[in-house]
């Protein structure tokens, strides 16, 4: 069997919450035939020697390792997306400010205004351009290595059960090229609960014991 391909989006230090965002699975009829029954040892998805679909979209939440690796940045970042936010606030109610009282002071005043909103701007427009880079960076030390996992994982999920192809089931759906799939093809849900199980989440770390006065 040809090694799959298997390739994972980074996104913005900015957009992380997305990636706990699962797409919308493909439409299905009202009523489906039952999957044929398969042994212990295949899983039981249905998808035994068919195409399969996948929706990666759900690892990030419901893949132990994976959720761990993007709550600990997420943890991480917090203090920088709250320091962005903080400047954009304060350079929006600068530019409030010159909207609504620009035309009740001097020339000079507002013209001061206006420069000081221009600096606050290029100022955020260069810190979010430095964290996103930086939360790339991170991102991708942290997560990459669980998706190799993941996709190493798959191939040998995907040869235990005869599963010849396997579809991204959000990109596929979005590219027009999945228009119906029946129930037994989607092993999202058995893919993940396998993984987890022979590659489950480290235990969190058990907060410090607060010292006696």
């Amino acid at each position: 069997m040809k090694r799959l391909i298997f390739a994972f989006a980074i996104t913005s230090l900015f957009a992380l919450a997305a990636l706990a965002q699962t797409p919308t699975p493909p439409s299905r009829p009202a009523t489906t035939a039952s999957a044929p029954a398969a042994s212990a040892a295949t899983g039981g998805t249905g998808a035994e020697g068919k195409l399969a679909y996948i929706n990666t979209a759900a690892f990030s939440n419901n893949i132990g390792e994976l959720k761990a690796k993007l709550d600990a940045l997420n943890r991480d970042f917090e203090p920088k997306k709250k320091e962005v936010q903080a400047m954009e606030d304060d350079l929006n109610n600068l530019k409030n400010k010159i909207q609504t009282q620009g035309a009740t002071v001097s020339v000079q005043v507002r013209s001061q205004w206006v420069e000081e909103a221009t600096d606050k701007e290029k100022l955020l427009t260069r810190k979010k351009e430095d964290y996103n880079a930086m939360g790339q960076k991170s991102l991708a030390e942290a997560t990459q290595p669980v998706y190799d996992k993941v996709g190493k994982f798959l191939e040998g999920y995907c040869q235990q059960r005869g599963i010849v192809m396997v579809l991204e089931g959000g990109a596929a759906q979005q590219a027009g090229i999945l228009l119906f799939a029946a129930q037994a093809t989607d092993i999202t849900e058995d893919f993940i609960k396998e993984y987890n199980k022979a590659h489950p989440a480290p235990a969190a770390a058990a907060a410090p014991a607060a010292k006696k006065p």
